[in-house]
């Protein structure tokens, strides 16, 4: 199973670079788009990066919104763009005769920015209540994969400064996601941070110890990877 995904793509900021990726991408069996691939709620420019990916891939594309994607804008990017973009909802794809259970949101963050403290009454209570749901949508087996624009972590930050981190992700997903342990978790947003990170329990103790291994945490967001990232089972980036 080959996992193509990107996001962070910000109009024409990454559109022409993105368009030479995608004419040497192997062929994928799923595309994910992880938002952000706008800037300011331009609906245009979200459908020219989705026509690019329709253009090269005949694989599903589902897609997650970003904060650059304005919440009432999103019925009209559902309409315009003509693919899944899941907000706070999951999905299961047939890909490569496999069942696989996408559950995607913008994400959380554990104190929201102070534009959004100022403009947007009752916001920390949204994200607390986003991560009690994505809790629930991850909850049961099968091939589950996360995918959110907001890191649902702090291990992909890399360069961003400790005090910011809890307006750019969440640690209380990062606990869910240590709980439900999806497969495979993808996110944007964060353009000083690294590409990949690994997450697992404490394993001090034999008590500890989960032989399922460390969970992969991708964040694709173009100016980190400067490339579509691709992700393939079986190797280390994806168990």
């Amino acid at each position: 199973m080959r996992i193509a995904a990107v996001g962070d793509v910000h109009g024409g900021e990454n559109l022409p670079a993105l368009r030479k990726d995608l004419e040497t991408l192997p062929p994928p069996d799923l595309f994910l788009l992880a938002g952000d691939l706008t800037d300011h709620d331009n609906v245009d420019a979200f459908v020219e990066v989705v026509d690019a990916v329709r253009s090269r891939v005949s694989c599903p594309i589902y897609g997650v919104f970003g904060n650059n994607e304005y919440t009432e804008s999103h019925d009209e990017y559902r309409k315009r763009s003509g693919i899944p973009l899941l907000d706070d909802e999951a999905a299961t794809v047939r890909i490569a005769g496999r069942d696989v259970r996408l559950i995607g949101s913008i994400g959380s963050l554990d104190r929201p920015t102070w534009w959004q403290r100022t403009n947007i009454p009752g916001i920390a209570r949204v994200y607390e209540e986003r991560v009690a749901k994505i809790d629930g949508l991850l909850q049961g087996g099968g091939l589950r994969i996360l995918l959110t624009h907001y890191p649902p972590t702090h291990a992909t930050m890399g360069g961003e400064k400790e005090e910011w981190r809890p307006e750019l992700g969440s640690k209380k997903l990062e606990a869910v996601v240590l709980r439900r342990r999806p497969d495979l978790v993808i996110h944007g947003h964060i353009h000083k941070g690294i590409p990949f990170a690994t997450l697992a329990t404490g394993q001090k103790t034999i008590e500890d110890f989960d032989p399922r291994g460390a969970i992969p945490v991708h964040n694709v967001a173009y100016p980190v990877t400067r490339k579509v990232t691709v992700i393939e089972e079986g190797r280390a980036t994806f168990k």
